[in-house]
């Protein structure tokens, strides 16, 4: 499927990672999602999971240039860079966008994640060549055959330009990015770390409006949030979601597809099972994301539908609405 878009979950945990016999089925990596457009490789942000995603890449020789996405600046979101290889490797072309507006750059972030305090190697040791640049919720990322960059409008753009647009959700602390990423019409919106509304978040809503796939923080249960769960605290103000808030924004978008993302550490596979029962009750097209997970998104007005079978469940990869 050479127009498709291509989706793979490598870290769909939040806050710390979880590993151990407990979470073998979902995996215990922090946030790390790949998205392939044709030859082109982006990833959204760059905690542990990043990690495997890097010796993948190198090993497959699809290192040579790479657009990272970071939706924010917080430890779990980019905890894995560090150690991501294709950043070592001097023949790689690494694009770094983030969020602007915090107290401090982009680039003094990463590099004081690295500094000699806390790492043994700095974001200067690293031998990839580095582009790293704060962008604006307004502008729009395009990476076409002119390469990689931050535009103000969309018009006049290629048939071949892979389209970001940014979306700002004040409901984290500190605000967080939602990016919607198009190429060929098909189109994939990453909404993690965001915290539902009474009524639903409509402003999130329209931003995902028809999309193919919403990707959607769901961390908690109602109970969780409310109060209710015996021996956890009330989650409500935490910058997190339960999983009635993202079937409710998928609902209100009219999303085809719809993955629970950025589980609870505290929550074990049976759980994380249990709440992809929930949802199914909310919301028909939804599934859990676990490491592995693979997706592949077509424009849904030419792609046929095929499907693959995982964990034994039949999960539709190409969507034609």
């Amino acid at each position: 499927m050479p127009e498709a878009l291509n989706i793979k979950f490598w870290g769909v945990r939040g806050s710390y990672p979880t590993p151990g016999a407990e979470t073998v089925k979902f995996g215990g990596n922090t946030s790390s999602v790949e998205i392939r457009a044709g030859e082109r490789t982006l990833i959204l942000d760059a905690g542990t999971g990043i990690i495997p995603l890097g010796r993948e890449l190198a090993r497959t020789n699809r290192a040579g240039e790479i657009l990272m996405l970071l939706t924010h600046l917080h430890h779990d979101h980019i905890q894995g860079f560090p150690f991501f290889i294709p950043a070592y490797l001097p023949n790689t072309r690494l694009h770094i966008h983030g969020p602007d507006g915090t107290h401090e750059t982009l680039q003094n972030v990463l590099e004081r994640n690295q500094s000699s305090e806390t790492f043994p190697l700095g974001l200067r040791d690293m031998a990839s060549s580095k582009d790293i640049q704060a962008v604006r919720e307004s502008q729009i990322i395009v990476w076409d055959e002119g390469g990689v960059r931050a535009v103000d409008s969309s018009s006049g753009l290629e048939d071949e330009a892979v389209v970001i647009q940014i979306h700002k959700s004040y409901a984290h602390p500190g605000g967080v990015f939602v990016y919607r990423i198009t190429w060929h019409g098909a189109s994939v919106v990453y909404a993690t770390d965001v915290e539902g509304y009474a009524g639903t978040d409509r402003k999130l809503a329209h931003f995902a409006r028809n999309a193919n796939l919403l990707i959607h923080d769901a961390q908690y249960t109602d109970e969780q949030y409310h109060g209710q769960a015996p021996g956890f605290p009330s989650t409500q103000g935490y910058g997190h979601s339960t999983i009635t808030m993202a079937c409710d924004v998928a609902a209100a978008a009219e999303v085809d597809r719809l993955v629970l993302f950025h589980h609870d550490p505290s929550g074990d596979d049976a759980k994380i099972a249990a709440n992809e029962c929930f949802a199914r009750s909310r919301f028909d097209a939804v599934i859990a994301a676990h490491e592995g997970l693979e997706l592949v998104l077509q424009d849904k007005n030419r792609a046929p539908v095929s499907s693959n079978s995982i964990r034994g469940r039949e999960v539709q990869y190409a969507t034609n609405g």
